[in-house]
């Protein structure tokens, strides 16, 4: 297999990007061009970029005492945005 294919892989099984190099065996630099270039094809999406981070509730929209009228998808099952 080629270290393009090995990186779609180890991302696929959930490898972080910053522990690819060591996990493939592979220069760290290389393995960061790997995972770059699946991300420009649109095959993979840094973890950022999809903001399932805990916002604390605090940028959500809504008017006082009602519910917020959009939540980002890490709320989804929290106890805390409901």
């Amino acid at each position: 297999m080629s270290v393009l294919t090995d990186v779609l892989d180890a991302v696929r099984r959930g490898v972080p990007g910053e522990r690819l190099g060591a996990y493939l065996g592979v220069d760290d630099g290389l393995a960061e061009l790997a995972l770059d270039h699946w991300v420009r094809l649109g095959i993979v999406t840094p973890a950022g970029d999809l903001h399932l981070g805990c916002t604390a509730c605090s940028g959500l929209t809504g008017t006082a005492g009602t519910q917020p009228t959009q939540r980002p998808p890490g709320c989804g099952g929290c106890p805390f945005s409901r």
